[in-house]
């Protein structure tokens, strides 16, 4: 693998040309080998180059034609938009407003799709060729507002990412990854795409299921695992042993419990933990033999410079915590749409995305906590204001706050404390939120407070909430 920037689709290409016999995708009962895999997506390139189509949404949840279409959009010189499926309508249609897709591929276009994929003509000369500058993958974190973010890829900084992760990784053709997670997620279609790349095989999941994930590692003898420590932790539940080799996991720090339920069933596997973000790839990383501290994220991963600086800008001294700043030629090229001040940015060559942290003598970071209380729940992002504002608005409810309590499996558990009618339930509330919000963001734990103690400034003393939360001092929800 050369470190010379490319296109994301040139590994994955060679691999068609070298081996198209070899199984590239196995999707539910979908198996792709590079060959056909190749073809579909050629199609799909001829069909998006002679739409002139530069922007595409897809909005599927996984099979195989995410995968297609990914691959095809790309090879044509457009950009992937990769809508979230579970996105509220409301939130949906602000997206497609805002960011103006000529094209959008959902559940609903199954018949479609496959029509003029199959039709396309595989061998037509393309009249758009990406280059290694352009943008290839328009995709969305969940902004304080309410209103995911917008952030844009390069072809180079992927293929930076790439060549980075087959040092730190060891991702080649050799794997076989199950990748259980959705597609629209970074995790996992980072992870797919990559795998692809290197000449392995992806194994998806058209929906999760535990038990189904642990029969796919032996039927499949899949040597790698790729998800979030939630899903993980679920995987582990469901089996008391397991033959993968290797397990790669990012969105959430991996706690002490669940390490010793990986290491239990998953007994010949490596487990491999590294911390990034979306806009900025890979920060850092905790391997075997690194002898990291346990409540670190790990030390800076290949052709990455991390440093923490004060508030002022000045480096902060060791164990201080400050910003998190990032340099490498794996960043982002920043967000597009609306914003709201907060997340990526970006100072004389380093980036930031808000996260808290420190370093200890050896160089291994620390991370404290988010810019503007994010919660990361099962390795997804959750904004307390977005929640807030919908629970605010609905009938009965008063005032309301949502903070992330701490949680083995989910690494924090989204949680709602709300003062209002005494006559509120949490099931009445939990249903007329997931009218408005995605499901990961409905809180799971609800609390009702008769009053809230402010700040100077009349917000809401969170610490004083949180405070209260752990003494057990406020009452469930009934």
């Amino acid at each position: 693998m050369t470190d010379a920037p490319g296109l994301i689709t040139d590994g994955f290409l060679a691999a068609a040309r070298a081996q198209p016999d070899k199984v590239a995708l196995i999707c539910g009962d979908q198996t792709l080998s590079y060959g056909e895999l190749a073809a579909h997506a050629a199609r799909v390139a001829a069909r998006i180059d002679q739409l002139a189509a530069r922007r595409v949404a897809i909005a599927r949840t996984n099979d195989a034609a995410v995968i297609e279409l990914f691959l095809g959009v790309t090879m044509a010189g457009a950009v992937a938009m990769m809508f979230e499926p579970l996105w509220p309508r409301a939130v949906l249609d602000r997206m497609r407003a805002v960011h103006e897709p000529h094209l959008i591929f959902d559940d609903g276009t199954v018949a479609d799709y496959a029509a003029w994929r199959d039709a396309g003509d595989a061998a037509r000369a393309l009249l758009n060729r990406p280059t290694p500058d352009m943008p290839f993958l328009m995709g969305f974190t969940s902004g304080t507002t309410g209103t995911p973010k917008a952030f844009i890829r390069s072809h180079a900084s992927w293929t930076a990412s790439f060549a980075a992760s087959a040092r730190e990784l060891g991702t080649s053709s050799h794997t076989t990854a199950l990748i259980p997670g959705p597609l629209s997620h970074g995790l996992s279609l980072y992870a797919a795409i990559e795998t692809l790349y290197v000449g392995g095989t992806a194994v998806l999941m058209p929906a999760f299921d535990a038990v189904r994930a642990v029969q796919l590692i032996g039927a499949h003898v899949a040597n790698t695992v790729v998800a979030a420590p939630t899903v993980l932790d679920l995987i582990a539940d469901a089996g008391s042993s397991a033959t993968a080799t290797k397990i790669i996991t990012a969105g959430a720090k991996l706690t002490a419990p669940l390490r010793q339920k990986l290491a239990a069933v998953f007994s010949q596997a490596d487990v491999i933990e590294y911390y990034g973000a979306s806009e900025l790839s890979f920060v850092t990383v905790a391997k075997p033999g690194d002898k990291c501290p346990p409540t670190s994220v790990g030390r800076a991963f290949a052709n990455v410079a991390v440093a923490v600086r004060r508030d002022d800008g000045t480096q902060a001294d060791v164990g201080e915590v400050g910003t998190v700043w990032v340099k490498s030629n794996m960043l982002s090229s920043g967000y597009v749409g609306p914003v709201d001040g907060t997340g990526f940015r970006t100072q004389g060559g380093w980036a930031t995305v808000g996260d808290r942290g420190s370093l200890d003598a050896r160089g291994f970071l620390t991370l404290a906590g988010r810019e503007g209380d994010m919660i990361i729940t099962g390795g997804l992002n959750v904004y307390p204001s977005e929640v807030e504002a919908v629970l605010a608005s609905l009938p009965g409810v008063r005032e309301a706050a949502v903070v992330g309590q701490s949680d083995e499996r989910w690494g924090q558990v989204v949680t709602a404390i709300v003062a209002g009618d005494g006559a509120l339930t949490a099931e009445a509330l939990k249903s007329q939120c997931r009218e408005h919000l995605a499901p990961y963001k409905v809180p799971r734990r609800w609390y009702r407070a008769e009053s809230f103690d402010h700040t100077v400034s009349g917000k809401i003393d969170r610490a004083k909430l949180l405070a209260a939360l752990d003494r057990a001092a406020l009452k469930p929800l009934p």
